[in-house]
């Protein structure tokens, strides 16, 4: 009986057909749906009706001023606590990140849900127009700041001490310290958390729907509104234009990488 030859290559097959079921082909059919019609011609009407959607202004800004705000308010609190727990060494530093991590091992409905409670418990009333905003805003930071804080602090522990040491000895204090070396060199980990957070806030939808039935729509929710009508024309232009959206990213992500691997984050 003839062996097969076990090499590193044959291991890659179960990933291989992984990816060409799951990923390939739902990208496939994402753009024939957009670019094909009933008819099964080429066609761009659906980018057309998706953009004359009375609604579609408002939900691209709701979806940005969320995202934004979001990830400024992540940004604001994520930085100075990965700054921290990176300043923490052994088990006291290793349980502060723990602390951090364990909001994650909960499913985030879960996380949605306990913020409504919270919410209503203190006498928020839900859905009310003036608390949409705030109320949506609150639920991504709960639930998306250990995606701020984790590549933060990955890129500020790997920062070399010595060139700290060289700046003290070069007479900067630690305030220039901090303006002039780590935060140049936490860039691209800022640019990682940015995109962990800024990338789903503006494609969810469950958190909206939980907290405000409805009433405020994201990118996400719209969505979703389409496929459960069976629209799925509209619905594939819209998620091919969040796979630019997060294309775009990767890109960017990757080229900051490369520029902190490469030391040229200093001023």
């Amino acid at each position: 009986m003839k062996r097969i030859a076990l090499t590193r290559k044959s291991f890659a097959y179960p990933y291989i057909i992984y990816m060409a079921i799951f990923v390939v082909f739902p990208l496939i059919l994402l753009l024939l749906n957009a670019f094909i019609s009933n008819d099964g011609e080429f066609t761009f009407s659906h980018f057309q009706k998706v953009f004359s959607e009375p609604t579609f202004i408002k939900v691209f800004w709701n979806s940005v001023k969320v995202g934004i705000l979001s990830t400024a308010v992540c940004l604001l609190i994520g930085y100075p606590v990965a700054f921290i727990l990176s300043k923490m060494k052994g088990i006291k530093g290793a349980t502060m990140l723990m602390l951090f991590i364990l909001p994650m091992w909960i499913n985030s409905l879960l996380r949605t849900q306990a913020i409504r409670a919270l919410l209503e418990s203190m006498g928020v009333v839900i859905g009310k127009e003036s608390t949409l905003m705030p109320m949506v805003v609150l639920a991504m930071v709960y639930d998306y700041l250990p995606f701020m804080i984790l590549p933060i602090y990955t890129t500020l522990t790997k920062i070399d001490n010595s060139l700290l040491e060289a700046a003290g000895d070069l007479g900067a204090n630690s305030l220039n310290c901090l303006v002039k070396v780590t935060i140049p060199l936490s860039v691209p980990g800022v640019i990682s958390g940015i995109l962990m957070v800024f990338l789903p806030s503006i494609s969810t939808f469950a958190i909206t729907d939980i907290l405000t039935g409805g009433k405020f729509v994201l990118f996400g929710n719209m969505i979703d509104e389409y496929v459960t009508k069976s629209n799925y024309g509209r619905a594939s232009v819209l998620s091919l234009m969040l796979l630019i959206f997060v294309a775009l990213s990767l890109i960017l992500d990757r080229d900051k990488s490369e520029q902190g691997k490469a030391g040229g984050g200093l001023w």
